[in-house]
């Protein structure tokens, strides 16, 4: 039997046109029966591969512009609903290692951790600037300065925390794709198997070649019928 189920895709990395052209080159390879190819492209077995029978992508929302927020679908068709786990994380795989994104996200990424590390330096610095402060408050409480710097002092301190902690996040994060909705699995088939197809194939064939036989057969007759006829 033939299951059909989706996937709910964004990238802020690619545009939806690419991110499908990417889909489209897949099914190609899995329509010319490159399942090797394919299996290393998407980090995937050949075995979940093989009972795929095909793969295509669409935009959610036609909006042509270079940076759809709606996102796109991505539709399969396989023979084994078990295999979709696997076959969602080759997806994401395959997106993330594509030749005409990796540079853009390890360059990404590389920002981020610069970024994470200034940040946490100058929040190190800040902090123990803080302290000093403090200390020197203990001591002398009536300086109206200090208390002016040290308020300062805490509040650039939240603010470096906040975006220390956005950097993080955004790195955690960093992806070619987004699954927004993963594969579901559904029970009710949508077509029939390969073998029922290729089942009524065969009768459809066979069915043919009895009527032909039967015509041809029929006409012999009536020809000779018609001869004896004749020489009578």
């Amino acid at each position: 039997m033939v299951y059909k189920s989706r996937l709910v895709l964004q990238s802020t990395i690619l545009s939806n046109q690419n991110a499908i052209q990417i889909v489209g080159n897949w099914n190609a390879l899995l329509k010319s029966g490159e399942h090797t190819e394919l299996s290393v492209t998407l980090n995937c077995k050949e075995d979940v591969l093989k009972k795929v029978k095909e793969i295509n992508a669409e935009e959610i929302q036609k909006i042509f512009t270079p940076n759809n927020p709606n996102g796109f679908i991505l539709n399969v068709l396989v023979t084994d609903v078990s295999i979709l786990d696997d076959l969602q994380k080759g997806i994401v795989y395959g997106f993330n290692n594509s030749e005409s994104v990796k540079d853009k996200l390890d360059a990404k990424r590389n920002r981020l951790q610069e970024l994470i590390y200034k940040t946490g330096t100058e929040i190190q610095r800040l902090d123990s600037t803080k302290r000093t402060v403090e200390n020197i408050l203990n001591g002398n409480r009536s300086g109206s300065s200090l208390m002016i710097d040290i308020s300062s002092i805490s509040r650039q301190l939240i603010e470096l925390t906040e975006k220390h902690l956005f950097f993080k996040e955004e790195l955690k994060f960093t992806n070619a794709i987004q699954v927004l909705q993963g594969f579901s699995k559904f029970k009710k088939p949508v077509g029939p198997s390969l073998f029922v197809w290729l089942f009524l194939g065969l009768a459809s064939c066979l069915s043919i070649a009895f009527l032909y036989t039967l015509f041809n057969s029929v006409n012999q007759k009536l020809k000779r019928s018609v001869r004896l006829r004749k020489e009578s």
